[in-house]
């Protein structure tokens, strides 16, 4: 006796074209980047996050960055960015984890954030920032920034900041142009921005005359004053300490 399969066909939901169907505007307000910024994320990734073959509807490169785009620039619920763009939640779940990997491989990171080591360079910072307040021999401006993040399960009490909810305290540096070009994203949000830079490849680079002398970072108050990190005056007094600190 011969038993006949049933063979259940998948139905494959309609795909939204986002960037066909959106203007520049548009696609700013809803992925923070326009068209000509998509595309050039997209190349730098393309060969990491690609599938083998596009057999089973599965979702093309550009697809699989929108989808992380949306997510990061909204904080929505994967579901919802699935439902918006016509994939499953499964999907969308897989697309993020294999496209942040990539933006956040040390390939990627070396290429875009690199701290001024030549002469040159940091002349070319300090030039910069002399325009904006006639403030010599700066080469940038250090923070950090508390990026929030669901309450982990091991050492969980560590992550809650001073604002009282749990991050990451993200050391960076930026130049004249609002350019990162030191980020240390590792230490829970109780750590103090003076023991991240402490304990960072940056302090290193300075503390042992890496970077050319009169070089110097600006910081806030949360940071001990060196001869490199120039901080504000608590108390200043009228005249030059004021405008020191203006």
């Amino acid at each position: 006796m011969k038993i006949k399969m049933a063979v259940q066909r998948r139905n494959f939901r309609e795909r939204k074209d986002c960037l066909g169907e959106y203007s520049n505007a548009e696609l700013i307000r809803r992925f923070r980047l326009d068209l000509n910024g998509i595309n050039f994320v997209e190349g730098l990734i393309r060969h990491d996050i690609q599938a083998g073959s596009l057999r089973n509807h599965a979702l093309t490169s550009t697809q699989k960055l929108l989808l992380t785009l949306r997510y990061l620039a909204t904080g929505k619920m994967q579901l919802c960015n699935g439902d918006d763009m016509g994939v499953s939640q499964s999907s969308v779940s897989r697309a993020i984890a294999c496209t942040l990997e990539s933006l956040s491989s040390d390939r990627m990171v070396q290429r875009f954030i690199k701290f001024p080591m030549q002469a040159n360079q940091i002349r070319d910072n300090q030039e910069k920032f002399f325009q904006i307040a006639g403030f010599p021999g700066i080469v940038g401006a250090i923070d950090g920034t508390h990026i929030q993040i669901i309450a982990p399960n091991v050492n969980e009490n560590e992550f809650v900041n001073r604002h009282h909810y749990h991050s990451i305290n993200v050391q960076v540096v930026f130049d004249a142009s609002y350019k990162i070009i030191d980020v240390v994203a590792k230490w829970p949000g109780s750590t103090h921005d003076s023991r991240i830079l402490r304990e960072s490849g940056l302090h290193v680079l300075f503390e042992n005359n890496h970077i050319p002398g009169h070089t110097h970072l600006l910081g806030d108050s949360g940071y001990p004053s060196r001869r490199w990190l120039l901080t504000p005056f608590l108390r200043p007094q009228p005249g030059p300490q004021t405008n020191y600190n203006r």
